[in-house]
């Protein structure tokens, strides 16, 4: 699957939290629910970004978003709840993102595989070649 069947999705997410702000006065906290949504929406973003290779995508969608809460915050607003929630769901992705390259940037053979600046391993090539064989 290539990562231009993605950048429609990437393109809706940051439009829909382009409308994810209101006043100051109005400020809003996440809902319990979203506190429950939070993790496994964070764990798909993640594999999005892993699986897929739209590392460059969410990278950008990500500063993009900095970027705006920045602008509006000029502006007087602030994110509102689902804005709250897509900020740390990306948040927290990023950071998994992070810990995961970072646990394995020594493998050789998946630095092989997945060569450039940013090594982002894919979750299945890692199962197949470590896993894989602990398991079955």
């Amino acid at each position: 699957m290539s990562v231009r069947r993605f950048v429609p999705v990437f393109s809706v997410l940051f439009l829909f939290f382009g409308g994810c702000f209101c006043h100051k006065k109005q400020q809003q906290k996440m809902p319990f629910s979203a506190w429950l949504l939070a993790l496994p929406n964070t764990l798909y973003v993640w594999f999005v970004v892993t699986e897929r290779q739209t590392v460059v995508l969410f990278l950008f969608t990500c500063f993009a978003m900095v970027a705006t809460v920045m602008q509006q915050r000029r502006r007087g607003l602030v994110p509102d709840g689902n804005g709250l929630f897509m900020i740390l769901s990306f948040s927290v992705a990023l950071l998994l993102v992070v810990l995961w390259s970072s646990w394995w940037w020594r493998d050789e053979v998946l630095r092989r595989k997945h060569r450039g600046l940013l090594f982002v391993p894919q979750p299945r090539a890692v199962l197949s070649l470590h896993l894989h064989r602990h398991v079955f």
